[in-house]
């Protein structure tokens, strides 16, 4: 075991996310990535830090184990429970009175939600307008949310899809650092699970457009849809019936804002021939 390897290790036990870790030694997320990948190493001071935080010695932070233990490379591990409040400053106001800690990362969750750790545990209260399908009606069972986190979210998206469980929603994205799906129980109560993920096609399928934030597309039951932008996919069904040489003309009426995006100067001519070579490859236009 190396040192990046002992780090996620502790981390890990303790229930902390990269972000969560970065956040309390005050570096960025990435720099715990790269520990834990072994491209750095941490300076003494946050060696002694994480010893402080891990409750052990440094000596087991810097020390190598050279048994091979079996790990599972992507363990889901419980983050936090959600309490769905209705008025949710309120509930902010009396949650930080009551346990004495003073929110600090609004900037990031606005309204949606607020974190609270307690003896190395989460409880998040969440915002009832930003849950479909849960409430805070006394009558109703539905009260809380379970979350989870993994290292890479698209591995376990795709296992949890594979099991045919339940309902489950499309990688969603909260901000840009958080991304999530839901899994709904038999009782209809909803599980978030949220980790690492990296969108690998940014391209819409169709008009081959770069997409990130408010461009994807939606499905037709209003969840996003991350193939297609949304002025070509907008409700679960192509905007318009054409062909591809039609979209490819219709792409040329904005050649001098591509040009400017890609600093490049193509007459339309060239950028037709582009593009009659790359749509072919795109989901939308394969034979």
């Amino acid at each position: 075991m190396t040192i990046g390897e002992k780090i996620q290790e502790l981390r890990i036990q303790r229930g902390l996310t990269q972000e969560r870790l970065a956040e309390m030694l005050e570096v960025s997320r990435q720099s715990v990535s790269k520990w834990e990948l072994g491209q750095a190493i941490p300076d003494v001071e946050k060696i002694i830090r994480m010893s402080e935080l891990f409750d052990v010695s440094t000596d087991t932070v810097l020390l190598r184990n050279t048994e091979d233990d079996t790990v599972n490379k992507n363990p889901l591990h419980l983050g936090s429970v959600y309490l769905v409040v209705k008025d949710f400053e309120r509930s902010v106001q009396f949650y930080e009175k009551l346990l004495n800690v003073k929110i600090d990362n609004r900037c990031r969750s606005g309204n949606k939600f607020v974190e609270f750790y307690i003896d190395g545990r989460c409880l998040a209260l969440m915002n009832e307008s930003n849950i479909e399908g849960h409430c805070t009606d006394l009558n109703s069972p539905y009260k809380f949310v379970q979350n989870y986190w993994v290292e890479e979210l698209q591995t376990e998206y795709e296992r949890v899809k594979s099991l045919n469980i339940g309902e489950m929603t499309e990688i969603l994205e909260a901000y840009p650092t958080y991304h999530y799906f839901h899994l709904t129980d038999p009782d209809n109560n909803i599980i978030e699970i949220t980790g690492g993920y990296h969108m690998e096609n940014t391209i819409c399928q169709s008009c081959g457009m770069n997409m990130s934030g408010d461009l994807y597309g939606k499905n037709a039951d209003g969840s996003t849809n991350t193939e297609y932008c949304k002025y070509c996919y907008p409700n679960g069904s192509f905007s318009r019936d054409e062909t591809m040489e039609e979209m490819i003309e219709s792409n040329l009426s904005f050649l001098d804002e591509m040009n400017a995006e890609s600093g490049r100067n193509l007459t339309p001519d060239e950028a037709r021939a582009e593009m009659m070579k790359f749509f072919p490859t795109l989901k939308r236009w394969k034979k």
